[in-house]
């Protein structure tokens, strides 16, 4: 019985520690981006844990914007939509939708 209740604790914590959500990091980072990088500097500083869909923006008059695809562990229930904004002077900040 202890042997069950100790690999049950494991378990959990393993989970736990292994599946961090790093949706609040992601925020973190695009919002402490300097205004006016360029997209080269900023995929250079992209965390390994974020995917962007630097392929397919989308554009709205005069700007770009790069969908955050997957962001790992995300556990978002409201399935918000994150992109990073660029016009011709660069980075221009954080858009996100619903």
């Amino acid at each position: 019985m202890k042997f069950r209740r100790s690999i049950i604790i494991l378990l959990f914590c393993y989970t736990a520690i292994g599946c961090k959500n790093h949706y609040n990091d992601t925020i973190a980072w695009i919002d402490d981006l300097e205004g006016g990088l360029t997209i080269e500097q900023v995929k250079e500083l992209q965390p390994e844990y974020i995917e962007i869909d630097w392929k397919n923006p989308v554009e709205i008059f005069d700007e770009k914007w790069y969908l955050v695809k997957e962001i790992k562990g995300n556990n978002d229930p409201l399935a918000m939509s994150h992109f990073l904004s660029f016009t011709q002077d660069g980075y221009a900040g954080r858009e996100s939708k619903k």
